[in-house]
């Protein structure tokens, strides 16, 4: 099973779902997240404990799925990579080019939803999977409840306020679920 690097939508979608430590093991291979991601501030919004009819931003602390390897770091660290990602920046965010840059040169798998990113690592030949197929991976693997379905899209679509574009393969799937 191939290696993936996570960019920031797709981490904080899984985040998002919670159940991000159940559906990295299912999808198989090593996920990595870059420094260039890591250093995004990234957040999430849940139900505000003073009023639950609202929803408030509240940061991400991968620390836990970090230290539990079910997320591992890393950085550019060829000159190939470096030059990688300076191209890729011109037209992504940096957390998508470094990760766009570090799976093109170690031939790893990018985790992302950006449009532009997808694009791109396209023309240059980087595999590509998404939080739509993350999440039906996990549900092929270890069957959960409908339930189970049913509450993790909802979250991510709550909480990360995603949901896969029209064109997306998956769109009509996910959204009967």
């Amino acid at each position: 099973m191939a290696d993936h690097i996570i960019d920031a939508c797709c981490l904080i979608n899984l985040y998002a779902s919670g159940r991000i430590q159940s559906i990295i093991p299912a999808c198989g291979g090593d996920f990595y997240v870059s420094d260039e991601v890591r250093r995004e501030s990234m957040s999430i919004r849940q139900v505000d404990p003073m009023d639950s009819t609202l929803l408030i931003p509240s940061l991400i602390d991968f620390a836990p799925e970090i230290s539990k390897g079910l997320i591992k770091e890393c950085r550019l660290e060829t000159k190939q990579e470096i030059e990688f990602y300076v191209n890729f920046a011109i037209e992504v965010d940096d957390g998508e080019a470094s990760s766009m840059a570090i799976a093109k040169s170690r031939n790893w798998m990018v985790a992302t939803d950006d449009r532009k990113a997808i694009r791109l690592a396209s023309e240059f030949g980087i595999a590509i999977i998404t939080t739509p197929e993350l999440v039906e991976r996990w549900i092929n693997i270890t069957n959960p409840t409908e339930n189970e379905i049913k509450q993790t899209v909802q979250a991510i679509e709550r909480f990360a306020k995603f949901r896969p574009r029209r064109d997306d393969p998956l769109h009509d799937w996910w959204t009967s679920l």
